[in-house]
């Protein structure tokens, strides 16, 4: 086995020699000879038609019950249960206890404290029945099991009676069979379950998941810990939770709900709470859709961003980012995404910190922003959409990333966002995330340009910081409004701007550090490409001034750089305007045409071979 895997890496090695080699032969200026099919600029429009189907996913909500949140509870109705090692005072009616079990029978409200040293609750109520739980002070450790097993009832409720703390354990090995069903959680309820109320359950899955329901699991409230060697919180047709502070600790995902039988299933809402996760897979996952309103969320999955192996174009370019020095090719990959969607992820507010191993936020259909606040640390994507990704709102800085943002189609309507990124900041490409760096179908073909895929910015901020490309289409670019300041390359086809296809400005305003490949002709709104006679050092701020002396573009470069692009809508056909660098002028710029081109010196604009970072 061993010398199976030591001519494995033998091959990885060789194919990354290559790859070096091949790369230096690599000719990517303005001047190359590549033939890039034209156009129909007069024509282009964004669309998206893809096999996805995503849009049929509309953002769900959840119409919480009066039991899902209502903590309080009628002592004179209720049975009061205390334990006492392995014994227990039973005072009301419908529960027995034999054998370390606490069997109830029936629906009703039942009080129970003090510590089953080795037991279990077992909830026999009909299928119909809705059976109250308040955690008074209680500790409950069961080897066998679940320590608390709900296998029919209509509906469980954990009520977490104020000012108390409450444990509940399993053991680390028990059996069960392969049948999904099967209680394999420290708490396992077959059918609801509900957690309200203002104490704190900290709970320990040793055997797997922590807290698991088979339909929706709901939460409004309390304080929950939970370290689990599986899921901490699995609730399989939903999961919706309304506000509570959790500490979840997983060795699998933090929160999960995994039903792909029924597309109204599989979903995970979630409108407040705070929220520190520490998982070896997902932060949050639902199978069809995950929408976020409210809350306060630090997640680090898999070790994050700085355990991440380090891809074979990361070596090929010899970029550094605290990453391992060694490439491993796994059979199967793990799942390490912070918050991930079978089908729609939609952020509407809430506040996150997120230190990913994988993707950040990660759609396997759509991907919506309107609102909130996200820092993101990721040793691969920040936003990956298989399908449409959008982004309306919020105040968005992925400090470290692979790629930015990446999706069959990427709009920016609105919001402030703030990119760094190994390879590209923005990414527009047919395909599925998971063969993007092998050469699959996220795998560019630079020839074949496609009027599906686009990148559309009509408002908002972007800054952006691209050790390849700030912006790359494997289709069009619709440039309508917003401002853009971009540092990357200066090689033509790797740039600040790169693309398949076209660029149509009709508005908003653009400067880079880096080269724009094309833009249309049949642009409503005049277009500066200059390039410079000599390298410009990182730092130096880029200006364009008006006739009047006043500035209308100014941006502080992140790298070095050999060529830059501009546009405003202050500019006018017919007017003169100036370039700087560092306070210097550089040449005045007549725009007699929607595109100019020229050299910094005023001479012939030119490509540039120069690899710029």
């Amino acid at each position: 086995m061993s010398s199976i895997k030591h001519q494995n890496v033998q091959l990885i090695l060789f194919l990354i020699l290559t790859m070096i080699l091949s790369g230096c032969n690599e000719d990517k200026s303005l001047n190359s000879s590549v033939e890039i099919a034209p156009f129909e600029t007069s024509t282009l429009q964004p669309s998206v038609s893809n096999d996805i189907n995503a849009d049929n996913f509309s953002i769900k909500s959840y119409e919480y019950a009066e039991e899902d949140t209502n903590s309080l509870w009628d002592e004179k109705n209720a049975t009061k249960v205390v334990f006492n090692g392995n014994t227990a005072q039973i005072s009301g009616p419908d529960a027995i206890f034999s054998i370390g079990t606490l069997t109830i029978k029936q629906a009703g409200t039942y009080v129970l404290t003090g510590t089953l040293v080795n037991g279990r609750i077992l909830i026999d109520a009909d299928n119909n029945d809705v059976v109250r739980l308040v955690l008074n002070g209680i500790s409950l450790h069961h080897d066998q099991g679940p320590a608390i097993y709900a296998p029919k009832s209509a509906k469980v409720v954990l009520i977490l009676e104020e000012e108390t703390k409450n444990t509940i354990s399993d053991g680390s090995s028990y059996t069960v069979s392969e049948d999904e069903n099967e209680p394999n959680a420290a708490i396992f309820v077959q059918n609801d379950l509900s957690i309200t109320g203002n104490g704190t359950l900290t709970v320990s899955g040793n055997y797997k998941h922590g807290i698991r329901a088979q339909d929706i699991l709901a939460i409004t409230g309390g304080v929950i810990n939970i370290n689990s060697i599986g899921d901490a919180l699995r609730g399989r047709d939903g999961i919706a939770i309304q506000n509570g502070n959790f500490t979840l600790d997983a060795g699998g995902d933090g929160i999960q709900s995994n039903n792909d039988i029924n597309p109204e299933k599989g979903f995970v809402i979630i409108s407040g709470g705070t929220f520190i996760m520490q998982t070896k897979n997902d932060g949050i996952q639902a199978e069809s859709s995950l929408n976020i309103t409210g809350g306060n969320f630090q997640i680090t999955t898999g070790g994050g961003s700085s355990n991440a192996p380090m891809r074979v174009e990361d070596f090929r370019r010899g970029f550094d980012d605290n990453r391992n020095s060694t490439y491993e090719a796994e059979e199967e990959s793990v799942s390490m995404k912070a918050l991930k969607s079978g089908k729609l992820l939609s952020i509407m507010g809430g506040e996150f910190t997120i230190d990913a191993e994988d993707d950040a936020l990660h759609s396997n259909g759509n991907l919506t922003i309107t609102s909130g606040k996200l820092s993101i640390q990721t040793g691969d994507d920040g936003f990956h959409a298989d399908a449409k990704l959008e982004i309306s709102g919020g105040e968005i800085n992925i400090l470290k990333s692979y790629e930015g943002i990446e999706g069959l189609s990427v709009t920016i309507s609105g919001g402030s966002t703030s990119i760094v990124a190994n390879d590209d900041a923005i990414n527009a490409a047919g395909g599925v995330d998971s063969d993007s760096q092998n050469g699959g179908p996220m795998g560019r073909d630079r020839f074949a340009a496609n009027g599906d895929i686009f990148v559309k910015v009509s408002g908002g901020t972007l800054d952006l910081f691209a050790l390849r490309d700030g912006i790359d289409a494997n289709g069009n670019i619709f440039f309508e409004g917003g401002t853009a300041k971009i540092s990357a390359l200066s090689l033509g086809m790797e740039g600040a701007i790169d693309l398949d296809g076209t660029m149509l400005v009709s508005g908003g305003e653009l400067i880079t550090a880096g080269s724009v490949l094309n833009a249309s002709t049949d642009s409503k709104q005049p277009v500066i490409l200059v390039s410079y006679t000599t390298e410009q050092i990182s730092d130096s701020v880029i200006a364009i001034k008006d006739a009047k002396g006043d500035t209308i573009l100014e941006y502080k470069s992140r790298n070095s750089y050999s060529m830059s692009g501009f546009t405003s809508s202050s500019f006018e056909l017919g007017e003169t305007y100036s370039l700087f660098v560092d306070g210097k002028k550089r040449t005045d710029i007549k725009l007699e045409n929607i595109i100019t081109s020229l050299a910094d010196d005023g001479g012939v604009y030119t490509g540039s071979r120069r690899r710029s970072r």
